[in-house]
């Protein structure tokens, strides 16, 4: 699984304990997809964070000179902390990956498979 983060604050004081500069650090996960049958999961997640956010984890598949062909989807709103999965069909078989996307902006990819 990937995992990206960011500074949800500014700057951090000189003075800061480590304890206090770790609760600045959010990020999102996205693993690689995963088949059981004609079926393909992708698990994103979302660590460390305040607020909430809509998050939206896709699966898709890699299309060379074409858009990418998201073959599961899955979205949450009102969103903390914690993972759930996009579940879909194969398309045949290819490279796969999953996208977890923020409303804040924020977006991570998976590393890609070959999968179905």
């Amino acid at each position: 699984m990937l995992v990206g983060t960011s500074a949800a604050g500014t700057a951090w004081a000189g003075g800061e304990a480590v304890a206090e500069r770790s609760s600045y650090l959010c990020g999102l996960g996205a693993s690689t997809p995963a088949t059981s049958g004609n079926t393909i999961s992708g698990i994103g997640s979302r660590t460390g964070c305040g607020g909430t956010v809509t998050l939206t984890v896709q699966v898709r598949k890699h299309r060379p000179a074409w858009p990418d062909k998201v073959v599961a989807e899955a979205s949450r709103t009102g969103f903390r902390n914690s993972s759930f999965s996009a579940d879909g069909r194969c398309d045949g078989n290819g490279t796969y990956f999953t996208e977890t996307r923020s409303s804040s902006g924020n977006k991570l990819a998976s590393g890609r498979a070959n999968r179905c």
